[in-house]
């Protein structure tokens, strides 16, 4: 068999070959990755509601399931309402006793202002009587003096003058005892007034809590996580279910502070999700967290003790959506994507 050798110009040709598809494929790529700054320690965030009890009691019926579709508003579950509502009586009955004692001083009130006005007349009626017995009193006793007057006269005039000075002190005592009365009446009304308003707080958190027997939705989205069933006793604080919002999404990249350096607000971004390959989502910066995701941990670091190693840092970098995600290819939260930030702009 007859062998060819391969001719430089073969060689050439396929190194030339080689030469431009490097140009035509790795050049842009490698311009593309020296312009861009990506992180694969990114993720989908989302609005994610917890729906909890707010009161005790076993759970009646439960509307939802895992996954469901859900609107604000809607009603999730019920919990037994029957103690709330006898709740509500004993409070309204509680208000309607306090509201009738009111009603029953502001009468008194309303006699014992009648009765002052009377005493007071009667008062002023007495005075006069007073005023006029001792002007009686004082002719006569002048008139004895001179003894144009027997003493049993002016004694009779005296006596007079005695008796209406009584009933002045009697009317005025009536008086100042209504006055005593009816400041007792407002200090018992201001009282009753206080126990009013603490009956009615009280029927306001009684139809509260009734009301709070009914579970609605927060917000708008899709069921997760249902911990609950019917017959299920619950506690107030206790988590049910969460309601994920899929259309209020956004992503969380954690980018070495290292690459920081040419991030800024409103950068174009490129994304792309690890459930969705070949499929590219187009974004922008909004924000940059002020501090590491190391310094917001439950236990920061404290590195003026002990040795000490250098570890680079990451920072958060929250990345908005530039149009809502395809119902075909939905973002949920936890999802892990990679974002390219293009730093040239």
């Amino acid at each position: 068999m007859r062998k060819y050798p391969i001719g430089k110009w073969t060689i050439r040709g396929l190194a030339v070959v080689v030469l431009v598809s490097a140009a035509v494929y790795g050049v842009p790529k490698a311009l593309y990755y020296l312009s861009h700054e990506y992180t694969d320690d990114a993720f989908v965030e989302g609005t994610i509601v917890p729906v909890s009890s707010e009161v005790r009691g076993k759970v009646s019926e439960v509307f939802v399931e895992n996954n469901q579709v859900v609107k604000e508003g809607e009603q999730l579950l019920e919990i037994e309402a029957e103690d709330y509502v006898g709740d509500v009586r004993e409070k309204q009955e509680t208000l309607a006793e306090a509201e009738a004692e009111d009603l029953r001083l502001q009468a008194n009130m309303e006699v014992k202002t009648k009765e002052l006005l009377q005493a007071k007349a009667d008062a002023t009626a007495m005075e006069a009587s007073e005023k006029l017995s001792l002007k009686e009193k004082d002719r006569y006793a002048n008139l004895r003096s001179k003894a144009l007057v027997s003493q049993s006269q002016y004694e009779h005039i005296e006596s007079r003058w005695i008796v209406d000075k009584a009933r002045l002190d009697a009317a005025r005592a009536a008086v100042s005892r209504i006055e005593a009365e009816q400041q007792s009446l407002k200090a018992q009304e201001k009282t009753q007034l206080s126990r009013i308003n603490r009956a009615k707080v009280a029927l306001h958190l009684a139809e509260l809590n009734m009301r709070r027997t009914v579970v609605t939705a927060p917000i708008s989205g899709r069921i997760a996580k249902k911990n609950v069933d019917r017959g299920k006793y619950v506690q107030p604080g206790q988590t049910l279910l969460a309601v994920v919002d899929e259309k209020d999404v956004w992503i969380v990249a954690n980018f070495k502070e290292t690459q920081l350096k040419g991030i800024r607000k409103d950068q174009p971004v490129d994304i792309r999700v690890d459930a969705y390959p070949g499929v590219l989502f187009k974004g922008r910066v909004d924000s940059i967290q002020p501090g590491t995701g190391a310094i917001f941990s439950l236990l920061p670091p404290e590195n003026a003790t002990g040795n000490f190693i250098k570890v680079v840092q990451r920072v958060a970098v929250k990345i908005l959506l530039n149009e809502a995600p395809d119902p075909d290819h939905p973002l949920w939260p936890g999802l892990s994507v990679t974002p390219y930030v293009d730093t040239r702009r």
